[in-house]
């Protein structure tokens, strides 16, 4: 059963240690009063740049004890240009932080602009998969296109694969799509595109075995961004 998510978009420019102060003032406590399972944050730092890496999986490791505490999970995915980018980074983190409240959130428009191949970057990192972002990607990057392109379907990323190996791997946690950009059309316009995305997927998933089949069916919780 797709469970409901939660991410710090709604923090919009906040620097780290103000999204983090933010999080604490409500995250947790928040989460834990309404039921959500999965809070998703955003690695800190830039890629590459030293000492980034090790700063941010610091404050993770942190963040993550606070979430055992409350019994959520927190989540991170790697991100173009941030301290965790890509599957090796991921990985690092992974092996740094044990904790079973840290997870990932696995974005494939992120690591195919990483260079990488979602599907068998998903493959690697699964068994700590505790939330899906998802969305459509044109070309390498670094930005993710319009709105419309980063619909699932109309991009270079194997999402139909994407889907296949997270059914193959029994993954049944969330799957949200995120759609960045689309909070300057009008109502009509973004509901279009959220139904293209929601029906491409309910496609794949029935496709890939009834037990991803629920995954995009109306009625189920589900998490959604402003801008999806």
């Amino acid at each position: 059963m797709i469970a409901l998510g939660a991410n710090t978009v709604v923090l919009g420019g906040a620097t780290v240690r103000e999204a983090m102060q933010r999080l604490k003032w409500a995250g947790y406590d928040a989460a834990v009063e309404i039921g959500i399972p999965v809070i998703n944050i955003g690695p800190s730092g830039k890629s590459d740049h030293p000492g980034d890496l090790e700063t941010c999986i610091e404050r993770m490791a942190g963040l993550a004890e606070r979430a055992e505490q409350a019994k959520v999970i927190l989540c991170v995915k790697a991100h173009v240009g941030a301290s965790i980018h890509d599957t090796p980074t991921t990985l690092r983190a992974m092996k740094e932080i044990p904790s079973s409240s840290f997870g990932i959130d696995m974005d494939p428009s992120h690591v195919h602009r990483a260079g990488e191949v979602p599907k068998e970057a998903l493959q690697q990192v699964i068994s700590r998969v505790r939330h899906v972002h998802i969305r459509d990607c044109p070309g390498p990057g670094p930005a993710p296109g319009e709105p419309e392109y980063q619909t699932c379907g109309r991009g270079d990323i194997d999402l139909f694969g994407y889907c296949q190996a997270l059914v193959d791997h029994g993954y049944d946690g969330p799957v949200n799509v995120e759609i960045i950009g689309a909070s300057r059309y009008d109502i009509k316009r973004c509901a279009l595109i959220a139904a293209e995305n929601a029906g491409y997927l309910n496609a794949c998933f029935m496709r890939c075995g009834q037990a991803a089949k629920q995954a995009c069916r109306p009625g189920n919780r589900s998490s959604r961004d402003p801008d999806a």
